[in-house]
């Protein structure tokens, strides 16, 4: 994994050298030009390292460290969906009257507060006070998102956001893989005082990936409210 790691940015560096020569590159350079949409991408990344990366060890947790099946723990994690539907509907509505930055960065710190919970994790932790962080970070989480795709798609140029939208979807695809590949490690060990450590380290990580991703959405999120709407711009 940190042979990966260490070649992640010279891989990076060589797309971006072939996007920048490819006569229909998948990625318009033209994106990547000032910060709004750029923030966006590392917003996405964020958002599903942190989320994705520790949902993949509250299952470890939940069969390997307290020995439950998979349906009891499908059961355990259910708090973490149930608020989904309606997270989501209402961000939605925050955005419309508010612009996507406030829906954004308040889903991520409340987010960030679910995550931080599992710090305090143990191998004895009663089912009932995992309930509250499975609840923030499921809220945080559904709330975020509509509002950083929305955000996503409305920094880029109306004739490449096609382009835009498969870029955010693989930067939240990219963060998946790099939270489960990286909180899964730091919890490797078999001993289950090593695992506890690895746990609350990620959820430490965690944590400060949401927050990060916080102030990225706060920077860009004045200029999403005042960028002017493509389709009354076009002399339509």
């Amino acid at each position: 994994m940190l042979g990966a790691l260490a070649a992640a940015p010279l891989a990076g560096a060589l797309f971006l050298w072939l996007e920048r020569r490819a006569a229909a590159p998948a990625l318009p350079p033209r994106l990547l030009t000032g910060f709004r949409f750029p923030a966006a991408l590392a917003v996405g990344v964020l958002l599903n390292l942190g989320f994705y990366g520790l949902l993949f060890l509250t299952t470890l947790y939940f069969q390997r460290h307290r020995g439950w099946d998979p349906l009891a723990t499908g059961l355990a994690l259910l708090p973490m969906g149930a608020l989904v539907a309606a997270a989501s509907p209402l961000s939605g509505r925050v955005a419309a009257r508010a612009g996507t930055h406030v829906p954004a960065v308040a889903g991520l710190l409340t987010g960030a507060v679910g995550l931080l919970g599992w710090a305090a994790v143990g191998p004895h932790t009663p089912y009932a006070l995992l309930v509250v962080p499975l609840l923030l970070t499921g809220f945080g989480t559904s709330f975020t998102m509509p509002s950083a795709t929305i955000a996503a798609m409305e920094a880029a140029p109306h004739e490449v956001r096609g382009a835009a939208s498969g870029a955010f979807n693989a930067a939240r695809q990219l963060g998946s893989a790099i939270g489960v590949a990286l909180f899964g490690t730091l919890a490797a060990a078999s001993a289950n005082s090593a695992f506890y450590a690895g746990m609350r380290l990620s959820a430490v990580i965690a944590a400060g990936c949401f927050v990060c991703g916080a102030i990225l959405a706060a920077l860009s999120g004045p200029a999403a409210r005042t960028m002017p709407n493509p389709a009354a711009t076009d002399g339509s």
